[in-house]
């Protein structure tokens, strides 16, 4: 007897939008979009951004994964697209955005441990790391660098996930400023492979 083996693929609904939208969305700055449509869609969305050359914002990128929670329509074909205050930032990824609801595979998501494009929870992040290291040279006060293996997961996870979440976002930004170029470039954290 033969087993076929199925690989299944679960999908997540999308929608793209202007860069600068997609900006404010990851800031906190903005919780809502206009659209010429509606969607019984409830839950979560990607939110992504169109293929616009603007400079110094990202094109055709997935940023975030938010929580539709209603869809208003204030006249007719306009219709405002509510989410939760709270976005989840996700490693960004290639999309080609439109202006209508797509599908996204389920695994080319990967959330941040922290949103750090929201100020409040990137100096949050930093505190978080800072805290330990501070807790941990008071008590190792010989030392002058950490080991690898001393770290905790959730330590490495944070520091990790920020410098190469900025090396990705870099990627997909049409003609970075340069004081993009010189921050996102830039290595915070310096820990060793195991």
């Amino acid at each position: 007897m033969f087993y076929i083996k199925l690989k299944v693929s679960i999908i997540m609904k999308a929608i793209g939008m202007e860069p600068q939208v997609l900006i404010d969305i990851l800031v906190g700055a903005k919780i809502g979009v206009v659209y010429p449509f509606g969607t019984d869609h409830r839950g979560d969305l990607v939110v992504t951004s169109y293929a616009l050359k603007q400079a110094g914002l990202p094109s055709n990128m997935a940023g975030a994964v938010v929580q539709l929670e209603d869809v208003e329509e204030t006249a007719p074909g306009n219709f405002v697209w509510k989410f939760n205050p709270e976005v989840t930032l996700i490693r960004p990824f290639k999309v080609h955005g439109t202006m209508e609801l797509f599908d996204v595979e389920d695994q080319l998501i990967h959330a941040e441990p922290t949103n750090w494009f929201n100020v409040e929870a990137e100096n949050a992040g930093h505190a978080k790391i800072d805290d330990w290291l501070q807790e941990y040279f008071a008590s190792h006060p010989d030392a002058n660098r950490v080991p690898r293996q001393e770290l905790p997961e959730e330590i490495i996870n944070l520091a990790t996930s920020f410098d190469d979440w900025r090396a990705e976002y870099f990627e997909f930004l049409y003609k970075p400023t340069k004081a993009q170029k010189h921050e996102l470039r830039t290595k915070r954290y310096d820990i060793d492979p195991l």
